[in-house]
């Protein structure tokens, strides 16, 4: 299977560098855009399974960019920058980034890392059997959207994964660590960021007031809790 995706980076060299790598490995077939006009125009034009994604893109920024993608768009995000402070990595994430990666890195990394989040996608992480209601919300395991009255609330797919892992896991305390380890596939060596990153953007898309969640509960010290009863449709 040939995956498509979509590479956002204004260096005309990386960008060769990258293409030349991607096309090696014969499994991707790779648009380019160079800032963010190009790139809103290739996701009108064509459907991706992936998106890879400077952040220093002229014009508006990769997480601004991401920020407008997400509003329609499920496929994966991975931020590849330079920058390597941790506010722009949280920000990053925060803002609809599936995982991020800091230049330079050796392209088998960045590989595993695109495997990694095309199998979450394409059920390497939970799983429903069908449309579940919950609240005023019903998930929609076709389209990966929350569905509220006549307002469609697009996730990413860590948040679809996310969602569904409580969802299967309703009423028990998930702790941090096998949250991320269920997810992700692999140890966090401590790092829980991530998990915290997206439960936030997450409740932001639930919770009357995110503050004081319903419905995604934190257990001090120790993980989340799912409050919620469900009814499948």
């Amino acid at each position: 299977m040939r995956y498509n995706v979509l590479l956002i980076e204004d260096d005309l060299e990386n960008c060769d560098i990258l293409l030349h790598y991607l096309n090696k490995i014969g499994e991707y077939a790779t648009v380019v855009a160079h800032d963010a006009k190009e790139a809103l125009e290739a996701v009108k034009q064509r459907n991706f399974d992936l998106i890879l994604m400077d952040i220093m893109l002229p014009g508006m920024d990769g997480i601004d960019l991401c920020v407008q993608l997400r509003k329609t768009l499920y496929c994966p995000v991975i931020f590849i920058s330079c920058l390597d402070d941790e506010e722009t990595i949280v920000r990053a994430m925060r803002r609809g980034g599936d995982d991020y990666l800091t230049k330079p890195f050796r392209y088998a990394v960045l590989q595993a890392h695109m495997e990694a989040v095309l199998r979450r996608v394409n059920g390497g992480g939970a799983r429903l059997a069908q449309d579940i209601c919950f609240g005023p919300f019903i998930l929609s395991v076709r389209e990966h959207v929350l569905i509220r009255g006549d307002v469609r609330i697009y996730l990413s797919p860590t948040e679809f994964a996310l969602l569904v892992l409580f969802l299967n896991h309703q009423g028990e305390t998930l702790g941090f660590e096998e949250i991320y380890q269920y997810i992700w596939k692999k140890p966090s060596y401590g790092d829980l960021r991530t998990v915290f990153s997206h439960v936030r953007n997450l409740r932001k898309k639930l919770e009357e007031n995110p503050s004081a969640p319903e419905y995604i509960q934190t257990v001090p010290r120790v993980g989340y809790r799912f409050a919620a009863k469900t009814e499948e449709s």
